[in-house]
């Protein structure tokens, strides 16, 4: 049957040398009915303990999964893009929303994210406001308008800021306003990608936070998104892709 490969990283060294297209680009191999991404790896010459994990289709899988004819199959190494220690992440994303009451929205996506991120990247940095602030909706004026301009101005610390709008936020918008003066690079999680706030500061939009978290969870994140986070602060710096 025939699959299509792509490698990631060092893995490149491995790619079939009469392979058409660049090294980063996805080719052709023509593999058994029972393959499995190991066997994949193998029949490049890939040493197993090379290599990281797998990917199916865009969805992360176990390096014995049974693959199919035309499966799209990605290989990755030990993350290309470190461990995360210098990476400082803001999560952004609604809380009041479009409520008229003095509560707030489920707080959740917060953990779905850090969870992911931190599974990925043990190291990195992660601000999240509701996590230094859980009982905030409690707070009396002062202190409400205190935690509010901090962590507002956080926002604009950040290498990433990553922000949850399955609704508008007034909130968010503002925290992605700091992040784009400051130069972060911005992933909006929302499907209001026609409107201006989103497309003029975010870098990259995606449509649902279960697209996301299958972006981190499939090795993505950390093999292509870390790596343009990275240019890209470094373009804002500055600075050469090399530093």
């Amino acid at each position: 049957m025939e699959i299509t490969v792509k490698l990631y990283g060092r893995l490149r060294k491995y790619r079939p040398d009469d392979a058409p297209g660049a090294p980063h680009h996805s080719f052709l191999l023509e593999a058994p009915e029972e393959a499995t991404p190991a066997a994949i790896a193998a029949a490049l010459g890939i040493d197993p303990g090379l290599v990281a994990g797998a990917a199916v289709n865009g969805e992360s899988t176990s390096m014995d999964a049974p693959l199919q004819e035309g499966d799209q199959v990605s290989l990755f190494p030990p993350t290309a893009g470190g461990d995360g220690a210098d990476m400082r992440i803001f999560i952004a994303g609604i809380m009041q929303a479009t409520r008229m009451d003095d509560q707030i929205e489920s707080q959740n996506y917060r953990v779905q994210i850090t969870e992911a991120l931190q599974k990925q990247l043990p190291q990195v940095q992660i601000t999240d406001p509701w996590a230094l602030n859980p009982g905030s909706v409690n707070y009396d004026e002062e202190r409400a308008r205190h935690t509010f301009i901090t962590n507002t101005n956080r926002a604009g610390d950040a290498d990433l800021l990553i922000a949850y709008l399955p609704q508008p936020s007034m909130g968010t918008a503002m925290e992605m306003w700091e992040a784009f003066k400051g130069g972060a690079y911005i992933i909006a999680i929302t499907p209001y990608k026609h409107h201006w706030s989103v497309r003029f500061t975010a870098q990259e939009i995606w449509p649902d936070l279960d697209s996301f978290i299958g972006l981190l969870e499939n090795g993505r994140f950390t093999q292509e998104t870390l790596p343009k986070i990275r240019a890209y602060r470094n373009q804002v710096d500055g600075a050469s892709p090399d530093d």
